[in-house]
């Protein structure tokens, strides 16, 4: 048998179905400037937070209504730049208020009940979890440079209970490669596309790690038992000039130095004049690049309402998002192609919720009915 027929059987073997969504069920009418958090209430509303405008909304897709809830500021029914909403117990919610310091606690009634400081006794890094369990504890990741011990080039996933105030190791994953030594000219501070693995866990207490190397995904569940999934075959994608262009001038409008972050990140003013053609060519040819993209980008994987992992595969430059969706045995089931310009904005019940994001950075919301496997 040739190299290129055993190629082409492997692929054959390892193919997956590939599923469009369907048409929205429903979209909201209201321009948000930049979508950071959502959650699902269990009436079918939702909680969104505006990361730019630095408002709480509750939004009902099925009226088309938009309601802001607290306000701007310090106080004890305000926050400062709001970022990912979480589901806890009780139809309550926990509000990621990085503006403040401070975890909120939002009620059933949609008020801020009490907030929590993020900095705990004894840490030395912000609490901002990732998730929480259905038993309320929260899971974090502890970044190198705030661990104690020997430098490392890895970061901690760990598990926090407030109401011991203790915290566990779950495990550890690949970072983002620093750049180290002087610069005289702005750039990126860490090597762009190199791998780094992503992470999540469910209400249930299961973690799920996505592993850079071979694209393989571990399930460790509350018991601490770990199913580590096969390797899933990958198409190496060489970082071109394009992509070199592209990612320089997307980071200088849209991360923390510049304006609107897809990733969520602080705005704050940058001169037009570094944005030209020839700036950003300047940056893109100073700055260090990976040969080829991993497999996944560095976006948050999601658990679907039926279990399944969905993790954001590496596609090129303005190609739609494809999300890969792994099963509980960390095998490749699925991928589903998102409409062009959406991204995945959470999950509710047997529905999943997409941002819309036009020319002009604008963000609606979209709902869409969850395709099975």
């Amino acid at each position: 048998m040739s190299v290129a027929l055993a190629l082409a059987l492997f692929s054959l073997q390892q193919a997956v179905p590939e599923q469009r969504l369907a048409a929205p069920l429903a979209t909201l009418p209201h321009d948000f400037s930049m979508i950071r958090g959502l959650r699902e209430l269990a009436d079918g509303r939702v909680l969104v937070t505006d990361r730019l405008e630095e408002q709480l909304y509750v939004a009902d897709l099925g009226r088309g209504t938009v309601r802001p809830i607290g306000r701007k500021g310090g106080g004890p029914q305000e926050y400062r730049l709001p970022a990912s909403l979480l589901a806890l117990t009780g139809d309550s919610t926990l509000l990621i208020d990085e503006g403040n310091g401070r975890l909120a606690i939002i009620g059933p009634d949609l008020r801020i009940a009490r907030s929590i400081a993020s900095q705990r006794e004894g840490l030395g890094f912000g609490l901002y979890p990732r998730t929480v369990d259905a038993r309320g504890r929260l899971y974090v990741e502890i970044p190198a440079w705030a661990q104690r011990g020997p430098p490392s080039d890895s970061s901690i996933v760990a598990r926090f209970d407030p109401a011991t105030e203790r915290l566990d190791t779950l495990g550890r994953v690949r970072g983002p490669t620093w750049l180290t030594g002087p610069s005289m000219k702005p750039r990126i501070p860490y090597l762009i596309y190199a791998p780094q693995d992503v992470w999540t866990a469910d209400a249930g207490g299961r973690v799920a790690f996505v592993r850079a190397a071979g694209y393989v995904v571990e399930w460790k569940g509350a018991d601490g038992r770990v199913v580590r999934g096969p390797r899933t075959p990958s198409r190496p994608m060489p970082v071109t000039a394009r992509d070199r262009r592209a990612y320089v001038r997307n980071f200088l409008v849209g991360s923390s130095v510049g304006g609107k972050g897809t990733d969520g990140s602080v705005a704050s003013p940058i001169p037009a004049s570094m944005t030209t053609d020839a700036e950003v060519n300047e940056m893109a040819g100073r700055q260090p690049f990976a040969e080829v993209r991993p497999p996944f980008t560095d976006a948050t994987p999601r658990i679907g309402p039926d279990g399944a992992l969905w993790v954001e595969r590496s596609v090129a430059i303005g190609a739609p998002r494809i999300y890969d969706r792994f099963d509980a045995a960390g095998v490749r089931r699925s991928a589903v192609v998102f409409p062009a310009g959406r991204r995945l904005a959470g999950f509710g019940r047997g529905s999943l919720y997409a941002v819309a994001t036009d020319e002009d950075g604008i963000d609606t919301l979209e709902r869409y009915a969850v395709p099975r496997i």
